[in-house]
């Protein structure tokens, strides 16, 4: 299992990180109108914003190859916050954004998102 890339100085994201819990469920109606609303996993599924600045054309170019490696497929993903490494996660939406800002400079936004 191929794991999210780390920057030169080895970290996976830059501050400010956002980070969000989410608890899938699936809501079933029965024929009488009543329904009964359940949860899908154990625990919530994490979710980060990762938004990295200041990049050099290096880190750039593997986030972007990365990513286009993955196309859905499940990596590797060490929680910025906690140290813990998740093994399944997913690029959210399928895609990284990246651009070059000033001079030499990059930046790029993604989404992870943890799976069931």
């Amino acid at each position: 299992m191929s794991a999210f890339p780390v920057l030169k100085t080895g970290a996976v994201a830059q501050y400010p990180l956002q980070r969000s819990v989410r608890f899938p469920v699936q809501a079933v109606r029965f024929l009488n109108g009543s329904q009964q609303i359940y949860q899908l996993s154990a625990g919530g599924l994490r979710r980060w914003v990762i938004r990295l600045e200041l990049l050099d054309e290096a880190e750039v170019a593997a986030l972007i190859s990365f990513s286009e490696a993955q196309l859905g497929s499940e990596f590797a993903f060490t929680d910025p916050v906690t140290g813990d490494v998740v093994n399944k996660c997913v690029i959210g939406g399928d895609r990284l954004r990246a651009g070059l800002a000033t001079g030499r400079e990059a930046w790029s936004e993604v989404y992870i998102e943890e799976v069931v």
